[in-house]
């Protein structure tokens, strides 16, 4: 099962290599939305864009009111606009409950909430074509 969220921490991580002052910035992009399921705010769910070629991944994590905004690396020069396939993925402990900030998913034994068809990115049903100033885009997802 792939996980490209883990991709998006690396890359994410790696345009940090080598400098001193730890952890890359990043910088909010002008893309939002809400992420619902079932009708209500979807919280603590990593919604990332995938660009087309070359692949560029851009990430964020619902809060508790479901919002997300896509972040991007600070000074990296790739732009999320175009064709972009998206998933979205929510992973909580075997018993449902949310990891803790210093737990890691594997760690936690983590498992996937959503169905394939949102959450793995070779099933998504999810896309969106982003123009280049940006904008709102809202998922409705289903459970069943």
């Amino acid at each position: 099962m792939k996980r490209w969220w883990i991709v998006v921490v690396v890359l994410m991580t790696a345009y940090g290599c080598g400098k001193p002052s730890g952890p890359p910035k990043v910088q909010d992009l002008p893309i939002k939305g809400t992420v619902t399921l079932d009708g209500k705010p979807l919280s603590g769910a990593d919604v990332v864009f995938m660009t087309g070629n070359p692949p560029v991944p851009f990430a964020s994590r619902t809060k508790d009111d479901g919002t997300y905004q896509l972040q991007s690396v600070a000074g990296r020069n790739a732009k999320c606009e175009g064709d972009c396939k998206v998933t979205i993925s929510r992973l909580a402990k075997p018993d449902g409950s949310p990891l803790g900030p210093d737990e890691t998913p594997a760690e936690a034994a983590a498992v996937e909430q959503l169905p394939p068809r949102y959450s793995q990115f070779d099933s998504t049903i999810l896309a969106k074509t982003i123009p280049a100033e940006g904008g709102t885009f809202d998922f409705a997802l289903e459970s069943k």
